[in-house]
């Protein structure tokens, strides 16, 4: 037979601590055994801005992909050297400000 998932705990505490719980579970649409699992999972509150941090990220990472693709579409139709110089470096760039992203978000994981 399988364990259960979750099992009811009845708990008595300070109406100061119910009201911080409470508080957090609606700014952060969490329930509030879901608050309580995490800051006994982690030790502390869950932070919901890191959460739309990394969102945010991520879709300034897509546009950063989106803007060299087109650079790099840019590039293999231009014929002048000096402007595809140009934009191989913008290209590096890009790449550069996405491995930058992407090591950020992977901080804010952890």
């Amino acid at each position: 037979m399988t364990k259960p998932r979750r099992v009811l705990l009845k708990a008595y505490i300070k109406p100061d601590l119910h009201e911080r719980i409470m508080t957090h579970a609606k700014r952060t649409k969490l329930s509030a055994s879901r608050v309580v699992e995490r800051v006994l999972e982690s030790g502390k509150f869950p932070d919901r801005s890191k959460d739309q941090m990394i969102l945010h990220l991520l879709s300034v990472n897509a546009d950063q992909a989106r803007l060299g693709n087109l650079l790099l579409k840019g590039l293999n139709e231009t014929v002048d050297g000096h402007v595809g110089r140009q934009m191989q470096t913008l290209l590096g760039e890009i790449r550069k400000t996405q491995a930058e992203i992407k090591a950020r978000i992977a901080e804010l994981q952890s």
